[in-house]
């Protein structure tokens, strides 16, 4: 199955009962369920609800159930994706996420599939400092307890990896493994710069069909980093699927928008 015809099919198994171009401030019906389930603590839940899946396999059901158990700042949507996308590699086909956070996207990587699994984040608020500064300490310390406990929970020593660090330092070492990579999930630091640069490091890692995953795409710098990557590679690289939504960040179908893109010779 070529990429175009994979992500179609993927996709036409998400429906939503608020749809990616509504805008969610005019849904007055949804706010006022949402804040109430926030009021029960049981708003993630609803929001999840506003996803539905069909002709999904047993197997995907439990992922799903798994998924929407883990903490994040994303969507099931992207994560039932991310999953799908990772179903279809072989074994030995690799999937790099860059930002990790508390592990949902790189989990949705690993559960029920076949392929290898890495991650990387150094859980930095601060870019530019790196490890060395934070703005939020605790919430440093929150993220990595989270990730840790999950990640030695669904990990398999044999196939899924994390590295804690800056993920350029993460490419310098990566090209000594010389292993291709099937499919990269950028999630990291998104200015302009990092969301140009880690495409620019990453693309000699990238063979003929790999797929290439960029969310935060509502955001002006994101799409514009993203599309002069690809103006600029032009004849090796494609986009496959753009997906904005009405509100940034909050919409409970892709989150913030997100873009696929492939590789093509």
């Amino acid at each position: 199955m070529n990429n175009d015809l994979l992500i179609n099919n993927i996709l036409s198994k998400i429906k939503f009962k608020i749809q990616p171009n509504q805008n969610i401030r005019e849904e007055y019906v949804y706010r006022i369920k949402k804040n109430f389930y926030k009021l029960i603590r049981q708003d993630k839940k609803f929001i999840d609800s506003n996803t539905i899946f069909e002709n999904v396999e047993y197997s995907d059901l439990n992922t799903i159930r798994q998924l929407c158990s883990i903490d994040t700042m994303s969507k099931i949507s992207i994560g039932f994706l991310i999953n799908q996308i990772c179903k279809n590699l072989k074994s030995g086909g690799v999937y790099l996420n860059i930002g990790v956070w508390r592990g949902f996207s790189m989990f949705a990587g690993m559960l029920n599939t076949k392929c290898e699994v890495y991650g990387v984040d150094n859980f930095s608020f601060d870019y530019a400092d790196g490890n060395s500064s934070l703005n939020n300490r605790e919430e440093e310390k929150k993220a990595r307890e989270y990730f840790n406990k999950n990640f030695n929970k669904f990990k398999n020593r044999e196939k899924h990896f994390f590295f804690d660090m800056d993920y350029k330092n993460f490419f310098q070492a990566w090209e000594s493994r010389k292993k291709n990579i099937d499919f990269y999930y950028y999630d990291g630091e998104h200015s302009y710069k990092n969301q140009y640069d880690n495409l620019i490091i990453a693309k000699d890692f990238f063979k003929k069909g790999t797929i290439i995953l960029i969310d935060d795409y509502n955001e002006a710098y994101v799409q514009q980093a993203t599309l002069d990557f690809v103006s600029k590679f032009n004849f090796s690289f494609g986009i496959l699927k753009e997906i904005k939504t009405a509100n940034k960040y909050i919409h409970p179908s892709f989150a913030n928008g997100i873009v696929l893109i492939e590789k093509i010779n």
